[in-house]
C-alpha cells in the first residue's frame, strides 16, 4: 500500500456518507410535510436535527420514539408509521460518480465511511451499494453508538490500524472536520461528488 505524497507511512481514506456521497432529504420530508402555516426551511432542520435525532443515531432510542419526536416536533401531518416509510425513502442513493470515485481511491488505499445515521436510512443505503460495496469497512453511529463530533467516532474508526497510520476524512460537516483534526487526522469539509474528487487530488490521493 503506497502512501501518499510527502506521508511518512500508511494512508486510510474516510468518507463521510450524507452530503458528501449520498443523497439523504429528510429535511426536504419534514418541510414538505409539516402543518405548520410556514414551511421549515432545510438550514432550519439541520439547525436542530443532531440534537433531535442523537439517541436514535447512537442506538439509544427506538423506531417509534423516534418517529413520535419528530411528528410532535414539527407538527407533521403523517403519521408515526407514515413517517417512517418515507424517512426510509428519504435515503434516496448515491450521487452519480460517487462509487466509482470510492472504488478508485481504494485501489490505492483502504477506505472506510464514517456516519451519523440510523437503522431505518442505513438498510437502503447498504441496498444500494449492493454486491460491489467498495468500503473495506462502515462504521455507522447507530451500531458504534458514537456520533459525529464526539472523538470516540473517530478512535473507533482507527482502532483497526497501526499507530502512525495517517488518515483523510472528508466530511460536509465542519464541525465533524474540526473534530477529525483535533484527533489527528487530515480532515477537510466537502460537499458532493465533484469537491470531494477535487479534494482527493489535492491531497495525493488519486
Amino acid at each position: 500500500m503506497a502512501p501518499v505524497p510527502g506521508s511518512s507511512g500508511a494512508c486510510v481514506v474516510v468518507f463521510d456518507m450524507g452530503g458528501v456521497l449520498y443523497d439523504f432529504q429528510g429535511d426536504r420530508l419534514i418541510a414538505r410535510t409539516s402543518r405548520r402555516a410556514r414551511r421549515w426551511r432545510s438550514e432550519e432542520v439541520q439547525a436542530h436535527w443532531a440534537e433531535l435525532a442523537r439517541d436514535f443515531e447512537t442506538g439509544l432510542a427506538t423506531e417509534t420514539e423516534f418517529a413520535a419526536s419528530v411528528v410532535q416536533r414539527y407538527d407533521r401531518t403523517l403519521t408515526q408509521h407514515e413517517f417512517l416509510l418515507e424517512f426510509r425513502q428519504a435515503a434516496v442513493g448515491f450521487y452519480d460518480g460517487a462509487l466509482n470515485l470510492v472504488a478508485a481511491v481504494c485501489q490505492r488505499y483502504p477506505v472506510l465511511s464514517l456516519s451519523n445515521t440510523n437503522p431505518v436510512q442505513w438498510t437502503k443505503v447498504l441496498s444500494d451499494l449492493g454486491a460491489t460495496d467498495p468500503f473495506q469497512a462502515h462504521h455507522p453511529s447507530h451500531l458504534s453508538g458514537f456520533h459525529k463530533p464526539d472523538p470516540r467516532a473517530y478512535q473507533r474508526a482507527s482502532t483497526q490500524f497501526p499507530a502512525g497510520t495517517e488518515f483523510y476524512f472528508f466530511d460536509d460537516r465542519i464541525e465533524n472536520v474540526h473534530a477529525a483534526q483535533s484527533y489527528g487526522w487530515h480532515a477537510l469539509r466537502v460537499r458532493g461528488v465533484a469537491e470531494t474528487r477535487e479534494a482527493c487530488q489535492r491531497a495525493g490521493l488519486l
